[in-house]
């Protein structure tokens, strides 16, 4: 259990750290360039906005992780999304403060001892790939979920920050042996559901009679 909420405070961090590096990569500005008028209000010109499907698959209260960093003015809306609005200077030090600790956070995960079959954790630029070091006798196939989980979370949350399309997100998961370099096992998460189409053509076949014996 300990283990568990440390993970998800570690979680929480990476949360919002995805969502300022989502930011600092060329989040597009929604404000004009005008010039701000004489006010206390200060200019928010970076909005990032979650959505409500995208919100519950990551089980992380993102309203919370900003509240935690300084940002103040996150807003849940009717439809039950997000939507958080950053000035530059909030932007920037998010930023800056944030940036190593997702790494710090992808480097702990062999550490936590949740997962003990994890050697290390290496996530992609994009976050759209993640490479597995394992050994052969620890690794199972039964076991990538888990492992794939802890390591989805923050890359959807960087997809839905970057104004990627999250409903479709997917992690490409390679499992290396960490002395051989020989791959154990290759995955997608999550796994590719079935359209409708493809399900209803599956059914087709296997009831339908075969031309042989079909009248």
């Amino acid at each position: 259990m300990r283990n568990a909420k440390r993970l998800l405070a570690a979680l929480l961090l990476a949360a919002a750290l995805i969502f300022s590096s989502a930011s600092c990569g060329g989040q597009t500005e929604t404000a004009s360039e005008a010039p701000a008028a004489a006010s206390s209000e200060p200019q928010r010109d970076y909005t990032v906005q979650i959505s409500k499907d995208t919100l519950r698959r990551t089980g992380l209260d993102i309203t919370a992780a900003a509240h935690r960093l300084g940002l103040t003015n996150v807003t849940t809306n009717d439809d039950g999304s997000c939507t958080v609005e950053m000035t530059k200077d909030e932007r920037d030090a998010v930023c800056a403060a944030l940036k190593e600790s997702l790494h710090e956070q992808i480097i702990a995960l062999p550490e936590d001892g949740t997962w003990p079959f994890i050697k290390s954790v290496t996530l992609s630029e994009d976050g759209r790939s993640a490479e597995i070091l394992s050994t052969k006798d620890l690794y199972k196939p039964e076991r990538d979920n888990a492992a794939a989980q802890a390591v989805y979370i923050p890359a959807l949350l960087y997809a839905a920050f970057t104004g990627e399309d999250a409903e479709s997100f997917t992690v490409h998961f390679t499992v290396k042996d960490e002395t051989t370099g020989d791959v154990l096992g290759a995955f997608d998460y999550p796994a590719a559901e079935p359209t409708a189409s493809e399900s209803d053509a599956s059914g087709t076949e296997s009831t339908a009679p075969s031309p042989d014996t079909a009248e």
